[in-house]
């Protein structure tokens, strides 16, 4: 499945500022990357095996290239309070008539060492794992005149012996944080340190993490946590176990950006101090931990979520708060700022629980070396894991957009339309609700056609549950492979897909009904209604107010030259990203700078083998001044009448556009914005190949 976007990393060994794990041996250098193999692909559009040329250490490169692609180093306010903390730590430790002999573990670009002999420590060691990162730092360092200050070695933290760094250090710079905190290993990191390499007085910056919770009340989090009955016009419904009601989805957080909820979101308690992580002093972490604390509800509602955020102290005089709480939570005059590298994360609880406004209620608040859980009621000690099947199926996008009351409105009415007593119906899509809607409806009888095997297997469950196995046939086979036999030598009427596929990652990838209806055709009636019937790709330039960040090269960060950085990234990613990446735009403000323009069409009732290689030349006119950043690209889905889109919503005329908030939308963000004035436009090629379902996206 499609994991979140900020997935359990739990791979300690690997220490980096800039967040970047490897499956391969970093001890021996940087591997050639210039060798092409042939690479196995199952392709999702067409569900063929395809072979692609493609380096032999692709992965490899691709670590590199999504290393500092984030926005880390942009973020002003934490690199601005790092500087100020350290020249704090290390003017309290001259101040003691001591040697300031600085560690800085998981260096990344050497940032923090560099701020660090800066501010007059006398000794500076960093120490990277990660054999690229530990070559540019070194070339960082270099460049801006710390090479005979800093010693950097190529090894992980717990390799490090004192022998390497000659003396216990007395100044622990480090930043291992992940959304969660202590999800990359944080824990065990600080702990070796302070017992193998730091003196016992040691100053750490951060000195401490604070970890918070508050419960809260929201339709949208709670639709991505558990299925809902789907009410049916006809008095019927499909309807869902018990056992989906009762399961937190643990261990995988849902970690997003909850500020762009906030209207949506009712405090149910204030925020509750759950941890705190003391990152200065030796065996002060531990591995378990559990509290619970009696709170005083704000508002009356139904306990759906909790928003967890951390905040750090800086320094050891607490003066200095870096803070990754929510807008709700913050001071309104200042400003805030904007992270996607350090969100808040939701979790969910057992069961939700409905509360009055002054009732009193208990949060339970637990967490391993890398790993928390939160709840209303007592729990194991132990991380709790997803015992409905849902959660380890779906992500929780696709948990959302299976409960969605448009989406589902629009195929309840579709299949209203077509489905008679003595329609034959097939669906195609993987993990779909379609089937059994579509029963309930009284087709004569419906075959469900899903080649994943995991959501094949949940919606048998569902099958079962509602007592419709009488009703719909799963075809356990490839398209390829379906004989007459199979479908009770009746003829299919109806072909309908949502279209959904559990391994697409852009919205135009769907199209494996497509491709299978080849197949199938000797199979399907005379007048087989085929929906949907079509596909639109659109694109508009747009100016994003944070998102571009993640790809903007650094440049100049707090004095220091990272430019060596910004080439490396570069490299890598011009030879392992595509143009075009998936995100869930409805998270990232930005504004639109032209009309959504249709850059592409495909027409479904036309077969495969049928369709030229497709060919459009598009210009895109910008309606107003602006800076281009990106382009956003989605699809749309013409179902008769209905437009089915998985991009821009259209419910007013600003130039604030409105995102699908189930599904991803494809990006191409500029590595360099440049200004617009309007009514002049861009031009966008755009090719298609119906041999392997691939689309290409260049851009003037």
């Amino acid at each position: 499945m499609e994991g979140e976007k900020n997935v359990k990393k739990r791979l300690s060994n690997i220490q980096t500022e800039n967040h970047i794990e490897s499956h391969h041996d970093h001890t021996k250098g940087t591997k050639n990357v210039d060798s092409p193999t042939f690479v196995a692909r199952t392709n999702p559009v067409t569900g063929k095996m395809d072979w692609i040329v493609q380096d032999e250490n692709y992965d490899y490169i691709q670590e590199i290239a999504r290393s500092g692609y984030g926005d880390m180093l942009h973020d002003k306010d934490r690199n601005e309070k790092y500087y100020k903390a350290i020249g704090q730590a290390v003017k309290l430790l001259k101040e003691q008539n001591k040697q300031v002999r600085s560690l800085d573990i998981g260096t990344g670009t050497g940032l923090l060492s560099m701020m660090a002999a800066t501010m007059g420590a006398d000794v500076v060691t960093a120490c990277e794992a990660f054999s690229p990162m530990a070559a540019c730092a070194q070339k960082v360092i270099e460049v801006n005149g710390f090479k005979d200050k800093i010693k950097l070695i190529p090894k992980r933290s717990t390799d490090v012996t004192l022998d390497d760094i000659g003396e216990r250090a007395n100044l622990l710079v480090t930043e291992l944080f992940d959304t969660e905190l202590i999800g990359e290993g944080a824990i065990g990191s600080y702990t070796d340190a302070h017992a193998r390499l730091m003196e016992d007085d040691c100053i750490a910056v951060p000195s401490s993490g604070l970890m918070y919770i508050q419960a809260i009340q929201c339709d949208f989090l709670a639709s991505c946590n558990s299925l809902q009955t789907v009410e049916l016009p006809n008095n019927t419904a499909v309807s869902m176990p018990k056992s989906l009601g009762t399961c937190s989805g643990a261990p995988l957080l849902h970690d997003l950006q909850v500020d762009e909820l906030c209207a949506e979101i009712r405090p149910l308690s204030s925020p509750v101090q759950v941890f705190k992580f003391d990152f200065g002093r030796k065996n002060a972490l531990p591995k378990h931990e559990q509290t619970q604390h009696n709170v005083t509800a704000i508002e009356g509602g139904r306990v759906d979520a909790f928003v967890m955020w951390w905040d750090l102290k800086m320094d050891p005089l607490g003066e200095i708060i870096l803070s990754c709480a929510p807008c709700w939570n913050r001071d309104s005059s200042a400003p805030i700022p904007w992270r996607d590298h350090w969100m808040q994360a939701v979790y969910y609880p057992t069961l939700c629980r409905e509360i009055e406004k002054g009732d009193n209620f208990t949060l339970y608040s637990y967490h391993d070396e890398y790993s928390l859980w939160f709840d209303t009621q007592p729990t194991q000690r132990i991380l709790p894991s997803c015992t409905c099947g849902l959660h380890v199926t779906f992500s929780r996008n696709r948990i959302g957009q299976l409960n969605e009351y448009t989406r589902n409105t629009l195929f309840i009415n579709l299949l209203q339309k077509h489905i008679t007593k003595d329609t034959v119906c097939l669906v195609i899509s993987d993990g779909s609700l379609l089937p059994l809607m579509a029963a309930r409806l009284e087709a004569k009888k419906v075959f469900y056609l899903d080649c994943n095997h995991a959501t094949r297997k949940f919606v048998k469950e569902l099958i079962r549950h509602d007592n419709l196995e009488d009703k719909i046939v799963l075809l356990d086979k490839s398209a390829e492979d379906i004989l007459p036999e199979d479908l009770l030598n009746l003829k299919i009427d109806l072909v309908i897909a949502e279209p959904f596929l559990q391994a697409a990652l852009l919205p135009w990838e769907h199209l494996y009904f497509w491709y299978a209806l080849h197949y199938l055709k000797s199979l399907l009636s005379e007048n087989v209604v085929i929906l949907p019937e079509s596909m639109t790709v659109k694109a508009m330039a747009v100016q994003f107010r944070d998102l571009h960040k993640i790809r903007a090269p650094v440049g100049i960060c707090e004095g220091f030259d990272i430019s060596e950085f910004d080439q490396l990234i570069k490299i890598s990613s011009d030879s392992s990203d595509d143009s075009v990446e998936p995100q869930p735009l409805w998270e990232y403000p930005s504004e639109a700078l032209s009309s959504p323009t249709s850059i592409a069409f495909l027409d479904f009732t036309k077969s495969p083998e049928n369709t030229q290689q497709l060919q459009y030349s598009v210009d895109i006119m910008h309606s107003r001044d602006g800076v281009l950043n990106g382009l956003a690209l989605w699809a749309e889905y013409k179902f008769g009448q209905d437009v089915l889109s998985t991009g821009l919503i259209y419910d007013d005329q600003s130039h604030v556009p409105k995102w699908d908030k189930f599904s991803k939308q494809g990006v191409i963000l500029y590595h360099n914005a440049k200004a617009v004035k309007k009514d002049t436009k861009l031009n966008m090629l755009v090719t298609f190949n119906p041999e392997n379902g691939d689309f290409c996206f260049k851009v003037e």
